[in-house]
């Protein structure tokens, strides 16, 4: 069997970009300049980011 050695893809090393995880908000506190959500991820990663930094379900 061959050993398979990767290309290192230097055309990508520092884009930007985003990723798109289903989360469950699991706590949210509004303060005068907006609501902070707290979350759960699929990888089931908790952190806090504000409401309008996310898209709910209709």
């Amino acid at each position: 069997m061959n050993k398979v050695h990767p290309k290192t893809r230097t055309d990508l090393i520092g884009l930007t970009g985003s990723v798109t995880r289903r989360i469950t908000i699991i706590d949210a506190k509004e303060y005068p300049t907006g609501v902070s959500v707290r979350v759960s991820d699929e990888t089931g990663e908790e952190y806090w980011t504000e409401l309008e930094d996310i898209e709910l379900d209709d």
